[in-house]
Parts: structure tokens; C-alpha cells; sequence
């Protein structure tokens, strides 16, 4: 849907109009909001496999301590992503 869009919007003025304005409805940044939240999950949990694939934090305490890092960093990010879209 997204890549739709942008192929649209860079193939002329008119559907770059389009695109901006169906982007401007709520539903749209809803839909939006929902794809880059589970991006930024997605970023920081992987993030976290690279870190724990050079052997830093593999014990069960720290595993734990990653995980939930991983959950406070993206929900950070969630809830700025929501602002930026706002």
C-alpha cells in the first residue's frame, strides 16, 4: 500500500495531490502509525539479537534486562513516531 503510494506520488503532481491528500484522513495515519510501530519493535528487537549475537547479555538476568528495554525503547519510539504523525 505504501509503495503504491509513493509510485503514485512520484509520477506526477497530480498524484502526489492524491496521495497527500488520502494521507490526511485519520484512518490513514492511523494505518500509518500501526506499520511504523511494529518497524521500531521490529528495529529494536533486532538490535538486540545483533547485540546478543557478540555474546553481551546472553545470562537469564540479562535477557530478561534486554527484554524489557526492548519494550520501554519501542514504545518510546511509538509514542514519538505518533507524535511526528500527528
Amino acid at each position: 500500500m505504501l509503495l503504491y503510494g509513493l509510485d503514485k506520488s512520484l509520477a506526477s503532481e497530480q498524484g502526489f495531490a492524491e496521495v497527500k491528500e488520502c494521507l490526511t484522513s485519520p484512518l490513514a495515519k492511523f494505518v500509518v502509525w500501526v506499520l511504523l510501530s511494529g518497524l521500531m519493535y521490529h528495529l529494536t528487537a533486532g538490535i538486540r539479537h545483533l547485540i546478543m549475537d557478540l555474546d553481551i547479555g546472553v545470562t537469564l538476568e540479562s535477557g530478561k534486562l534486554g527484554a524489557n528495554l526492548v519494550f520501554i525503547i519501542s514504545a518510546i519510539l511509538i509514542v514519538l513516531m505518533g507524535v511526528w504523525i500527528w
